[in-house]
């Protein structure tokens, strides 16, 4: 077997695979005997036409799936005489059997992880805002407690932002003719309807309608699927009414009987609350520094399969709010998710070599505290969390995460932290 490399763009590699011998004459015996048996051949009852009528009528077909066999069979060991390391999915891309000499080549495509030299990173310089304990902060979080309780009242007006529409609408689909109908709701400001759905919205009135004519539609991908028109009424407009702070209020969230009870609880949670939101923050510090401080491609299947996994997250998400999936704009999410597609990408290959070259490993009992915390947070026994993830497979994966985990902490406690004071007016903007 002749093994040879070709540099593609980015981070793509191919490889030229020659093999001859057994492993193909194997394979061209086991193509052979299939069509033998299945091939229907004109002229020819099945099973009875002759090899040489078959190898004519059905050439491609032999070349292709003798090409798949012998890569099957042997590509394993022509990447690991490359030296590559594959990350994605592999592309079979041109074979060619020369039948006489029973010899194959074939070439597949992949991407290779980045190259890069890791920086220094001890007492790595990072800056973060300042939080101290205030009764700013502890009305800002009893702002957010009403906020997670408020209710949403029918008015009588037109709408304005922040208003949640309730909206029956009609999708007609150019092409296909097809329709389909529905309730959805959101909030207007938010981008839980389409920008153009929402600009005809605002300063309607309950009954309102309108009518959008070759609305384009757009797949999973972000890519456009054709147009529709669409026809929208608005059945209510709803406005938010928070709860007013008081000792019914405080019974309800279990927090004492009178609201001074409450409001003392919400302080000591908010003073016990920084210490984690100041880790939090060097953390996310960090981890933007690094992603800076090296520059490096990253593979672009691994940018689609992360930036898919986020845009299937972000619209799991609006569904719960009752938006129809099939009328968000998935290419304007993608845009928006990008860039966080990629910094989470950077970040692991950094982690990875950080904790590679620091010796960093996941001991059993490591492992075995987060199998526990798992099964404590989907509430299955521990021994049922363990046989699921050997059973997917994903035990490695879980692994390398505590990894990653413990090379941003081994990291991050090396760091010199800078704490800036906000600025007056960004203070008064927060306020």
């Amino acid at each position: 077997m002749k093994v040879s490399v070709e540099d593609r763009q980015g981070l793509f590699k191919a490889l030229k695979v020659e093999v001859e011998g057994d492993v193909v004459r194997s394979a061209l015996d086991e193509v052979y005997n299939y069509l033998r048996q299945n091939a229907e051949v004109e002229g020819f009852r099945k099973g009875k036409a002759p090899l040489w009528v078959i190898k004519g009528k059905f050439r491609d077909f032999i070349q292709e799936e003798v090409g798949k066999k012998v890569a099957n069979a042997t590509l394993a060991g022509a990447i690991q005489e490359s030296g590559l390391r594959p990350v994605a999915d592999i592309y079979l891309e041109k074979v060619q059997l020369e039948e006489p000499s029973q010899k194959l080549s074939y070439s597949v495509s992949f991407e290779v992880p980045p190259e890069f030299e890791l920086q220094n990173l001890e007492g790595l310089e990072v800056e973060i805002r300042k939080v101290e304990f205030s009764d700013e902060l502890v009305r800002k979080r009893i702002e957010e407690i009403r906020e997670e309780h408020a209710v949403w009242e029918p008015v009588e007006r037109e709408v304005r932002e922040g208003d949640l529409a309730v909206v029956d609408y009609r999708v007609e689909e150019t092409e296909s003719g097809e329709t389909t109908e529905g309730e959805t709701s959101g909030v207007i400001g938010t981008k839980t309807f389409r920008e153009e759905i929402e600009r005809e919205l605002i300063g309607k009135r309950e009954g309102d309608s309108f009518v959008l004519h070759d609305l384009t539609l757009y797949d999973t991908e972000g890519k456009p699927a054709g147009k529709a028109k669409v026809e929208i009424t608005l059945k209510s407009v709803k406005e938010k009414v928070l709860p007013e702070l008081s000792n019914d209020f405080a019974k309800e969230l279990g927090l004492g009987q009178t609201w001074a009870e409450a409001e003392e609880k919400i302080r000591e949670e908010v003073r016990s609350g920084l210490e984690n939101l100041r880790k939090a923050m060097i953390a996310d510090a960090v981890a933007i520094k690094l992603v800076q401080m090296h520059e490096f491609d990253i593979p672009q299947t691994l940018l689609q399969r992360e930036l898919s996994h986020l845009v299937e997250r972000r619209v799991r998400e609006l569904s719960q709010w009752g938006i129809d999936p099939k009328y968000l704009d998935y290419r304007a999410i993608a845009q928006e998710l990008t860039p966080q597609a990629v910094m989470s990408i950077k970040l692991r290959y950094i982690l990875d070599k950080y904790a590679q070259e620091k010796g960093i490993q996941v001991s059993a009992e490591e492992l075995q505290k987060r199998i526990e915390e798992l099964a404590k947070a989907y509430e299955r026994s521990v021994e049922e969390m363990r046989e699921f993830l050997q059973r997917e497979n994903l035990l490695p994966v879980l692994e390398e995460d505590i990894k990653r985990e413990k090379a941003l902490e081994d990291i991050v406690s090396k760091a010199v932290v800078k704490e800036i004071e906000e600025k007056k007016e960004e203070k008064d903007e927060n306020t």
